[in-house]
């Protein structure tokens, strides 16, 4: 029989007291002794979820040059219900719109008043004003054209303006209480008073502990270069629509997407996987404890084709072009004022890789930077040049003589034309003289080409021979033989904006002018005008089609999609099928031979800047009339090198004059292309930043 150990009874026994004894001594200390200082911290502690946002995706060149990339910056946050409690709503917003100013900080104000007395309600409202302002007073259950004069009084009644702050003091506190009631009551994406600001400003607000001000870390977009800006696009806080699409995918209220641009088209590989923390907040706003996270997913990056070196020598070529023929016209305007020719609005260049259809450089001029979009943007929109508008893939033109192989490869594969037949250039087309009208070749009166062919037609720019074959090939077949080509069908870049441009053809002409297809119609469309209308990007695919002798390929901004820290291929750019052009391939070699003659031979369009040049180009010149005392749309479109092409370029310069006159803008791009092209592997996987 085993005999138990007494104290090791009376220590079994004994436990249960003791922690009994613990437990009691433990609540009375939590319930007596500091019970009221815990119901206090209880009710004072406030338990929220925050989402981290994912840091997002860099955006690189084809080298690997950093071009759109993040960095940290600071925001001023206000927190309104915080702000109301603090007793002095009116008095902190006054301090800090007047601390803003003392130290050039810019802050948000989107009211609808004018920022002048009486402080009415602006004439002219941008469209998000005019939309915020409408649900606002609906809201409030007032009529907004009632209180358009009366909108100032009624809000500072509302906010409980104090009455010893002048009017102006008054319409200052109101622009930012009305922000921050919009967005309270509505749920835009938060208010911030000032973004991205300076560290003494921060120092200035921490020191003051202005009751619901916070400075918030964020992560900013930086752009690296100061080149691309129509097609990088930028970021910013949703609308209402983007909020109902992108809400679906988990993203939160505040979060900043891609609003234009490849910033847009590649939001989903760029955002990456947004965090989330629960803490714990008390009465002033500051954390007192974390109590779970959930690490956010970085963006991948986002390679592009385009080289931007290349980019930056389209932008400034095209730049430098266009504004000495500015200055130039100007001089001379002063010189005859009867003269004077306007000066030229804008201009783009596209340059696509043959074979693959990467766009190695969209160039729209004029531009924008991107880095001061926000603080510029008033002045883009009023420009009447248009700086917003991305010539090179909206822009519409008519491609002139540039579209004469359109119809050259129509009549050589239908068998209307061989490459040896000729035809006699009259110099005035005298076919339908009985209906009043007879167009010229643009060599008459004073001569005309005589017997040519249609590689010299092409070569020297026949008019009267492009009239012949076009009326034998008729409209219908050569909007056929244009459409084989991709216009008047987008060329498939990621931009979503992209235009389709417009084929001529009878059919357009009947539904969209109402006016019957006439026999002139087809002569001016054989010659590219009529109704033909298109992009720079689809003449750059065009021309690289030609090149290609009919292999046509998407046109595209993406080379591929990689981690964050790109050691991993996400995806490749995957090319979809394009049908390529119906023609036989004896037609594109006598068009190969017709561009390349307007290069060597001395009558050649561009034989004055390519024809001692040492890689051999072929091209074809476009100059665009629009009436006898109206300057010419100038089009160029080249490839190079001519046996075994590489890249096409196309630009077009509106009121340009001549295509020839915009030539050494291609030649620029050439001589980039080509004389980096044996350092081009050393910049593989470089991340080196340009400006």
């Amino acid at each position: 029989m085993r005999i138990i150990n007494p104290f090791r009874l009376t220590f079994l026994a004994l436990l249960p007291a003791v922690l009994a004894v613990i437990c009691i001594l433990g609540l009375y200390n939590l319930q007596i002794v500091h019970g009221e200082e815990y119901y206090e911290r209880s009710r004072s502690s406030i338990v929220t979820k925050e989402v981290i946002p994912a840091s997002r995706g860099s955006i690189l060149d084809r080298y690997g040059r950093v071009l759109v990339s993040n960095r940290v910056s600071y925001n001023v946050a206000i927190d309104r219900s915080r702000l109301v409690a603090g007793g002095s709503p009116n008095g902190v917003i006054l301090e800090l719109i007047t601390n803003a100013a003392d130290f050039g900080v810019p802050y948000v104000d989107n009211s609808p008043l004018d920022t002048f007395p009486p402080y009415g309600v602006k004439k002219i409202l941008t469209n998000t004003q005019q939309n915020r302002y409408a649900e606002y007073m609906g809201h409030m259950k007032l009529d907004p054209e009632n209180y358009r004069q009366d909108l100032f009084t009624w809000l500072c009644k509302h906010y409980s303006i104090p009455e010893d702050f002048s009017e102006a003091e008054a319409r200052l506190v109101i622009g930012v209480r009305y922000e921050l009631e919009l967005r309270t009551l509505f749920h835009y994406a938060p208010y911030y008073f000032a973004e991205d600001v300076a560290l003494d400003y921060i120092a200035q607000i921490e020191e003051r502990s202005y009751s619901g001000v916070s400075m918030e870390r964020v992560s900013v977009r930086e752009y690296n270069t100061d080149y691309a800006a129509h097609i990088l696009g930028r970021v910013g806080p949703m609308d209402t629509l983007e909020y109902e699409k992108y809400s679906e995918f988990g993203y939160p209220m505040n979060a900043l997407v891609g609003k234009d641009g490849l910033e847009k088209a590649f939001e989903a590989e760029l955002h990456g996987e947004d965090g989330a923390r629960t803490i714990t907040r008390n009465e002033e706003g500051a954390i007192t404890g974390v109590l779970e996270t959930k690490e956010p997913k970085p963006g991948n990056n986002v390679v592009l084709a385009i080289d931007i070196e290349l980019q930056q020598v389209a932008e400034l070529e095209l730049a430098n072009i266009i504004e000495s023929v500015n200055a130039e016209r100007v001089i001379a305007a002063e010189e005859n004022p009867e003269k004077a020719q306007a000066p030229i609005p804008g201009g783009a260049v596209v340059v696509m890789k043959i074979g693959t259809g990467e766009l190695l450089g969209s160039a729209s001029y004029p531009t924008f930077n991107q880095a001061t979009f926000n603080r510029d943007y008033s002045t883009l929109l009023e420009d009447s040049r248009k700086p917003l508008y991305n010539r090179a893939l909206q822009g519409a033109y008519e491609p002139g003589s540039t579209f004469k192989p359109v119809t050259a490869l129509g009549a050589l594969n239908e068998r209307i034309i061989s490459e040896t037949d000729t035809i006699y250039d009259k110099g005035i087309y005298t076919e339908y003289q009985s209906l009043g009208y007879t167009p010229t070749c643009w060599l008459y009166p004073l001569g005309s080409h005589g017997t040519i062919n249609v590689v010299e037609a092409i070569t020297f720019s026949c008019n009267y021979f492009f009239y012949e074959i076009g009326i034998r090939l008729k409209i219908e077949k050569l909007s056929y033989y244009a459409e084989q080509f991709g216009f008047g069908k987008k060329t498939g870049t990621e931009l979503e904006y992209e235009s389709a441009g417009t084929v001529a053809s009878s059919e357009y002409k009947n539904s969209v002018v109402g006016v019957s297809w006439y026999p002139g119609d087809t002569l001016q469309a054989a010659i590219g005008q009529s109704y033909n209308q298109f992009t720079p990007v689809q003449l750059a695919s065009y021309c690289a089609t030609i090149a290609n002798s009919g292999v046509r390929n998407a046109a595209h901004f993406l080379k591929s999609v990689k981690t964050r820290d790109n050691s991993t291929t996400v995806r490749e750019y995957e090319a979809p099928e394009v049908p390529a052009v119906d023609a036989d391939p004896y037609c594109f070699l006598a068009i190969q031979k017709g561009m390349r003659g307007v290069v060597t031979n001395y009558s050649g369009t561009a034989h004055t800047t390519f024809g001692n040049y040492d890689i051999p180009v072929a091209a074809k010149t476009g100059t665009v009339q629009f009436g006898k005392d109206m300057e010419n749309n100038a089009v160029f479109i080249a490839y190079a090198p001519y046996e075994n092409p590489e890249i096409a370029v196309a630009v077009v310069v509106e009121k340009g004059g001549s295509g020839a006159s915009v030539a050494n803008i291609a030649k620029a791009v050439f001589e980039n292309y080509f004389s980096s092209k044996s350092s081009a592997g050393a910049l593989e996987g470089e991340g080196t930043l340009l400006r």
